[in-house]
């Protein structure tokens, strides 16, 4: 992929159409084919890497490491500006893990610092996708803003089969050999439940969340082979308090967001007074059908009264998801307040303070210990981990008063205003203190900052259904910021968002979220990646044109009349800004537009 933080804007950002940072990245030269020029002094030589090739199960997964050679005069670093990494292609990131440093990085190197002559490591694990067959992935070597570095290239076939095949340990002295992954293991321990029991009355729903913390060796995922979801066991019948919107009929919900092992994993799901009754279910976690040992949690229900006709309305294919957006790095203290009260929890959520409404908490990193500290009206708890600040509700607005992100057009404005939960928490890989915001999906895109209010209502809609099917492709690939802890950025490298201030100024694209709800791009079923940009210059370019890697079959040039004479303002791949609010005030409906600069595709309502 590119490598240079402005290339990784030109292909990773999905912009707005007013973003004057894509106009500048643009300006300064950062066109296709730059990527594969290099600077003197970095060169490389593989010496070894774990495997020639490799044979693994559907949703196995196995560490592979590569070594290589400085063979240049440049001195190597794994933290600064221009740190040693290996990137994958498009191919290879259908074998991503969690444990990767970005979607697009596997590794970074693991030595601080290698001296010409030196070696380098970079080790990582992959994953096998669901989908059998046969792929060939490739691996480059780069010099993080600078350069691809001449000869650290892998490459590396991979077969995923159903087919009997021994379990191997990694030999890293046969780089020839074949191995399949040892089946990961599940475990839980439940740290917290919302409420003991439920008492309801007939019509009435109320919300339960639970809490497990993760003890196995294998991240929790919200889809896919290591998707983990809370069922009713046994042959308990769910009709009297299940609700609309379960995952399934006897399946309330899936993990909230992916849970790497040692983490606490949160199950949210709402139920419904259908009929009156004492119940006592026992919700249990599942993966693949199989129950999680010690993922359980019993909860009496009591519903008083009845209703005349019973709710069992059909479930949506998938819930809502929750998606983590990091709102920015910080290396000071930060202060919070809200429009009601909250509490501030820590990481095994122990309830650290109730905060009144209006009243301001103050929150600290110590960047040596690496602790947390907290404090309200002089008093002061420290010595925590990581810090979540929880309203009862998404009524309630967060202010984060130390923080500005002030528009350019109007800086009296400041754009420091959120609903949902935020986190406080340090990513160890990255070196950097984030402040996260966690919130619903729908939520989220009414945040973003993407168009003008007064754009086309048709335009509006689409643009919606591109950054929900965008949001949505990197939730189902574990996110592009998993060593961050969160799924995307709020800046114009991933989808700008700016938070409750955007929604109030942008009602109109609040709208349009509202009106498309659940509606993604698909292309032969799957919800697939959806780039959008500023302007074209006539014509939008096919993926292979841009990025590195085999192309994408709804991803080709289209005609883009509305620009025709021109200059190109991003990327140029996907869903041209300018020309779509030009097709929308030519009658165009948002499916025709989607449709036009997506080749083959559908829209269809994913949840």
């Amino acid at each position: 992929m590119e490598i240079s933080k402005k290339r990784k804007f030109i292909f990773q950002k999905f912009l707005s159409g007013f973003a004057l940072v894509a106009i500048l990245a643009f300006v300064f030269g950062f066109v296709p084919g730059k990527a594969e020029a290099t600077v003197a002094g970095y060169t490389a030589q593989k010496i070894s890497q774990s495997f020639g090739s490799l044979t693994l199960a559907p949703g196995k997964a196995i560490t592979f490491e590569a070594v290589f050679k400085n063979t240049g005069t440049a001195t190597w670093y794994n933290s600064d500006s221009n740190y040693i990494s290996l990137y994958v292609d498009s191919a290879g990131r259908q074998l991503y893990h969690p444990y990767w440093y970005t979607i697009e990085q596997p590794a970074k190197m693991l030595e601080t610092k290698v001296l010409p002559g030196g070696t380098a490591h970079l080790r990582f694990a992959l994953k096998a996708p669901e989908l059998l067959g046969f792929y060939t992935i490739k691996l480059k070597l780069a010099a993080e803003n600078l350069t691809w570095i001449p000869g650290g290239v892998i490459d590396l076939p991979v077969n995923v089969t159903n087919g009997t095949v021994s379990t191997q340990a990694p030999v890293a002295s046969s780089p020839t050999s074949t191995v399949t992954a040892a089946a990961e293991s599940f475990g839980a321990t439940k740290l917290i439940q919302s409420s003991q029991a439920v008492a309801l009355a007939g019509g009435a729903k109320t919300n339960f969340t639970v809490g497990f913390k993760n003890i196995g060796q294998t991240a929790w995922e919200i889809s896919g082979a290591n998707l983990v979801k809370i069922c009713v066991g046994g042959t308990t019948a769910t009709e009297p308090f299940r609700d609309t919107n379960w995952l399934a009929i006897n399946c309330p919900a899936a993990v909230s967001s992916a849970t790497l092992p040692g983490q606490i994993g949160y199950f949210s799901f709402s139920l419904a007074g259908n009929l009156g009754g004492d119940y006592s279910p026992t919700f249990v976690l599942m993966n693949n059908d199989k129950a999680i040992t010690g993922g359980e949690v019993s909860l009496p229900i009591k519903i008083s009264g009845t209703v005349e006709t019973p709710i069992i309305a059909p479930t949506p294919a998938v819930p809502e998801p929750t998606i983590r957006v990091g709102l920015y790095n910080t290396t000071t203290a930060e202060t919070l307040r809200a429009n009601t009260a909250f509490e501030v929890r820590d990481a095994e959520n122990n309830l650290i303070f109730s905060v009144p409404g209006g009243v301001t908490a103050t929150v600290a990193f110590n960047f040596t210990a690496k602790t947390y500290s907290a404090s309200l009206n002089g008093g002061i708890r420290d010595n925590l981990s990581y810090l979540k600040f929880i309203p009862p509700d998404l009524n309630t607005i967060f202010e984060i008063t130390s923080f500005e992100d002030r528009p350019a057009w109007n800086t009296s404005l400041n754009d420091n205003k959120f609903r949902g939960n935020l986190e406080l928490r340090w990513s160890e890989d990255r070196a950097k203190l984030y402040m996260i915001n966690e919130l619903p999906l729908e939520t989220y895109l009414k945040g973003l900052a993407e168009s003008s209010n007064n754009n086309p209502a048709e335009y509006h809609r689409a643009l919606a259904i591109a950054a929900r099917t965008y949001a949505q492709y990197n939730l189902n690939v574990g996110g592009k910021h998993p060593a961050g802890n969160f799924h995307l950025n709020a800046s114009s490298y991933d989808q700008v968002y700016r938070g409750y201030n955007s929604e109030i100024r942008l009602p109109n694209f609040v709208k349009a979220v509202e009106d498309t709800r659940g509606l993604m791009v698909t292309y032969n079923g799957e919800v697939v990646v959806t780039p959008y940009f500023s302007q074209s210059d006539g014509r939008t370019r096919a993926w292979e044109e841009v990025w590195w890697g085999t192309g994408k079959a709804w991803l080709v040039s289209r005609p883009d009349p509305n620009c025709a004479g021109l200059s190109l303002f991003g990327h140029g791949v996907g869903l041209s800004a300018r020309g779509a609010r030009g097709m929308a005030l030519n009658g165009s409906t948002y499916e025709q537009i989607l449709k036009h600069y997506y080749t083959g595709v559908e829209v269809k309502t994913i949840y």
